[in-house]
């Protein structure tokens, strides 16, 4: 889990929209629960943030975001629910969710409107398994009222054999294709630098992610980051930086258990143009090996991603609060999913570089070779 949480704001933002949902800023007050957390095998501890959305017209907002009772619950049960996940469903076991305090975890709250101590959320620790899908419950005690979500667990292992369950990145993984390295050396229309990765899940895997619609993977969307590594080297003050720029190769869907980019190689020096950005005075560029990055979600995940960019959010939106949530219950809003990452470096290619130290459109970037 990465050492930053949603605020409230932010996580409405995060909640996506629905053509049939919208918040009356008139109404009275009434509690609406916002769920947000990612299942994520790479995390030892696991954490779901419950809060309130408050609506109030008889108080000021500002003043109740302040407020901790506007932002938490005081008495909720939290639980996990296990499953298998076959067609079947077979009940597994149940997990106690403790309530902590996130800024004693590790996790500080970003300042703003919003009180950022308390900063609670629900807990829960231990390896989690793909082989099972997990059920989060939400009961308040003082209203009875309980809410729930459905989420699988996307495996973030190498395959043990070539047919195996398991999340594979090419790149990396295939001593092959890591050791031939990355090749995008010419800028010229139509010449494309391609990578590749497959998901396969345990066998027999069911996931319902409706009740009407049958899975039978938890990956269904990928996003690619390349991280390009350089060392700013100034020749007087005689220091070395080192420098990065991250470059978002954007979302593919998983099809057939395989995930395939092709990305222009002009769009890639394009990328370095503007990442490094002409060189300071007295700088020199060396190029370190790439980070190359591939996350792989859910149709949930997804879902979220293509209502938010369809629905304007900003002043132009159709939505004062525009609404997505896998989240079951009256008023309860959110997303519970999974999430995967596989890393891992890779050299860019002698031919590459030198057509980067060679190119008239990165001069001034002055590139004078690599740190290996």
């Amino acid at each position: 889990m990465k050492k930053s949480l949603l605020s409230l704001i932010a996580a409405s933002t995060l909640l996506g929209t629905s053509c049939s949902e919208k918040f009356d800023v008139a109404a009275p007050y009434k509690d609406i629960t916002v769920v947000y957390g990612f299942l994520d095998m790479a995390d030892t501890a696991h954490y779901i943030r419950i809060q309130k959305a408050f609506i109030d017209e008889n108080k000021s907002a500002v003043n109740m975001a302040k407020e901790v009772d506007s932002n938490f619950y005081a008495n909720l049960n939290v639980r996990i629910e296990r499953y298998s996940a076959t067609e079947k469903y077979f009940y597994v076991d149940s997990i106690h969710l403790d309530k902590v305090d996130l800024t004693q975890e590790g996790y500080t709250k970003q300042p703003g409107l919003f009180l950022t101590s308390p900063n609670y959320a629900y807990k829960f620790k231990g390896t989690l398994n793909p082989s099972y899908i997990y059920r989060l419950k939400i009961t308040n005690v003082a209203t009875g009222v309980t809410d729930s979500a459905d989420a699988p667990v996307i495996d973030n292992r190498v395959p043990v054999s070539a047919t195996g369950p398991g999340f594979t990145f090419y790149p990396v993984d295939n001593n092959d294709i890591n050791t031939s390295g990355m090749s995008f050396f010419s800028s010229l229309p139509f010449r494309y630098y391609t990578f590749d990765a497959s998901y396969v899940p345990p066998a027999n895997y069911v996931f319902y992610s409706s009740p009407n619609v049958k899975e039978t993977s938890p990956a269904t969307i990928a996003q690619a980051i390349i991280r390009f590594n350089w060392v700013d080297s100034d020749i007087v003050a005689k220091t070395k930086t080192a420098r990065y720029f991250d470059m978002d190769a954007g979302y593919v869907g998983v099809s057939n258990a395989n995930v395939q980019y092709k990305i222009e190689n002009k769009t890639l020096f394009n990328a370095i143009n503007s990442g490094m950005g002409p060189a300071p005075d007295n700088v020199i560029r060396f190029l370190d090996r790439c980070d190359m990055s591939m996350y792989l979600s859910t149709s949930h995940y997804n879902n979220y991603r293509i209502a938010t960019q369809a629905a304007g959010t900003g002043l132009t939106g159709s939505e004062i609060a525009p609404v997505y949530t896998n989240i079951k219950g009256e008023n309860v809003l959110g997303l519970f999913t999974a999430r995967a990452m596989r890393t891992g470096k890779i050299t860019i290619t002698n031919k590459t570089v030198d057509s980067l130290i060679g190119s008239s459109m990165l001069s001034h970037l002055r590139i004078k070779g690599t740190v290996y």
